[in-house]
């Protein structure tokens, strides 16, 4: 008699960011494994803030383990670039239009508190922002840090989608640290392509 692999058959969420998490990890690795990368996820919403941000640690060490860094950074950029709704996108390409120069730009996002607040002109190519506080609601009550600011994927997507609408060129973003991995702020580097 053939054995046949158990699946777990516990729901994936639908709604919320961990829905828009789970959309993503179903669409990049199927269901089947979505739902062991996911596991408990269907009790997502009825955790307290610290529990929550236990379970996405958890979650995302199963997520490396099962199917790698890369893969695993790949779906959180996907994320973050979701999380950089379409207000805020109509903005950045409002705000660079009225624009006299990219640091003119830069300012006027730092006005408003965008990205950060925080936002500097390195050099002609290179941009650098950052967070004194975690934005994520599924992970910024964490009382233990996470190893690795791999989950800080999604905030690099997050100002890759931004960047790119409103300027129109490829960018790299690259994290330096993340507060919810033990650093009293979150940084990053955003290298803006040539062309």
């Amino acid at each position: 008699m053939k054995k046949t692999r158990k699946t777990s058959t516990s729901k994936l969420p639908t709604s919320g960011r961990i829905g828009r998490l789970a959309k993503i990890i179903v669409s990049e690795v199927g269901v089947s494994k979505a739902r062991q990368i996911m596991k408990g996820a269907d009790k997502f919403d009825q955790l307290n803030p610290s529990a929550r941000a236990d379970y996405i640690r958890e979650m995302i060490r199963r997520m490396k383990q099962m199917i790698g860094v890369a893969k695993t950074r790949k779906i959180l950029v996907l994320c973050g670039r979701m999380c950089c709704g379409a207000t805020t996108r109509k903005l950045a390409v409002k705000t660079i239009q009225g624009s006299k120069s990219l640091k003119d730009f830069i300012n006027r996002l730092n006005k408003r508190h965008i990205g950060g607040g925080r936002l500097k002109l390195k050099d002609k190519n290179t941009i650098t922002g950052g967070y004194d506080r975690c934005y994520c609601g599924m992970v910024s009550k964490t009382r233990t840090p996470f190893p690795t600011a791999t989950y800080c994927s999604c905030s690099s997507g997050w100002y890759k989608q931004l960047s790119e609408t409103a300027l129109g060129r490829p960018v790299e973003v690259k994290i330096l640290q993340s507060i919810i991995s033990g650093s009293k702020t979150c940084e990053f580097v955003i290298k803006i392509s040539k062309k």
